[in-house]
């Protein structure tokens, strides 16, 4: 059963695929770990030696190895959605413009999780502005009300879906929208009061990007498993 191509190559089943989100979400968890695991052994104290500092496990950076594997988690998920929107424009389906919305969403998405266009944003939104407490960093907040106002709008396409998947939707923005936005904001606050330099702050990180990971390889999921069964009716 075909769902998705790899260039003009042999389809790939969606089979094929969950032993492959497997294989991403736990070395996901690996690598997160490991970064969790120094963050203790480095902040635990009250001056962290970041000579020492494996820098390729710090999730906060963008030359990380959780940063990359995020990279190419978001920019499949833009691609699946694109294929998705192909398969809608032609069945004419009214829902079309929601999956190349998506698309490019989560294209850009990938794009700014290795330039961190969103921390240039916020610096430049602090600087015009007094930010404290849960609006420290001051993009998560405007992030939040445009993320919530998305969500209404995209109400009639969530309930297109079958009940189980629009669950799996759900659950998906809630998993990624409480790490990019909540989390974050909770982080700026702890950042604040204590610098990011703070064994709190690092926890909080971690946490943050761990949520958003799982949010998209649960979203993903969803996608293939949308395609899969939107696939035995043609």
């Amino acid at each position: 059963m075909t769902i998705a191509r790899v260039g003009r190559g042999t389809p790939l089943l969606f089979s094929e695929w969950r032993p492959i989100l497997a294989i991403v979400a736990v070395l996901s968890l690996l690598i997160l770990c490991a970064g969790v695991a120094q963050d203790l052994s480095l902040y635990a104290g009250r001056k962290p030696d970041l000579s020492t500092k494996i820098w390729l496990l710090d999730v906060d950076v963008e030359r990380s190895a959780f940063t990359w594997v995020s990279v190419l988690v978001l920019f499949f998920c833009s691609r699946l959605l694109f294929q998705c929107g192909d398969d809608a424009a032609g069945r004419s389906s009214q829902f079309t413009w929601h999956w190349y919305f998506l698309g490019f969403l989560f294209l850009f998405l990938s794009f700014d999780e290795f330039t961190g266009l969103h921390e240039k944003l916020s610096a430049a939104l602090a600087a015009r502005s007094t930010n404290t407490g849960l609006l420290y960093f001051a993009w998560a907040a405007p992030a939040g009300i445009l993320s919530l106002v998305g969500l209404a709008a995209f109400v009639p396409f969530i309930r297109s879906f079958p009940t189980s998947l629009a669950v799996l939707l759900a659950v998906s923005a809630a998993l990624f929208l409480g790490g990019a936005v909540g989390f974050e904001m909770v982080g700026g606050s702890v950042a604040e009061a204590e610098g990011m330099e703070s064994l709190r702050y690092r926890i909080l990180a971690n946490i943050e990007e761990g949520l958003e990971l799982a949010g998209t390889l649960t979203f993903i999921y969803a996608l293939l498993s949308y395609r899969e069964i939107t696939s035995r009716t043609r």
